[in-house]
């Protein structure tokens, strides 16, 4: 996954942003956004991404943590995957599922 259409990348990753000005769903291969509120997970919806991130669940230096239950109920009857983000490691698995999440996005955690 790339942040801009690259020759040869799997797919493209948008910011909040960025979908929320989307008018269809590129057809660049797997197409994912990153979401911070009901309404941006709507709109992914509405595009039919192929999946979304949601969060920060726990920690992010510019935004404050949604935590388990609000993400659980954001994500209760969506219609496209997504995978939790912000400050998780695999020992969040657990808690992901049962808030309704695919999986979790990580970096630093997987090292962790």
């Amino acid at each position: 996954m790339v942040k801009a259409p690259h020759p040869g990348a799997d797919g493209i990753h948008f910011t909040a942003a960025e979908l929320m000005q989307l008018s269809q769903k590129p057809d660049v291969g797997l197409v994912a956004a990153s979401c911070h509120t009901r309404e941006e997970l709507e709109r992914a919806m509405q595009l039919e991404l192929d999946f979304a991130v949601l969060g920060p669940v726990r920690e992010k230096a510019d935004a404050a943590p949604i935590g388990w239950q609000r993400f659980a109920d954001m994500v209760r009857g969506t219609t496209i995957p997504v995978y939790a983000i912000g400050g998780l490691t695999r020992a969040d698995m657990e808690d992901a599922w049962r808030a309704g999440a695919h999986g979790v996005a990580m970096i630093r955690g997987a090292w962790s």
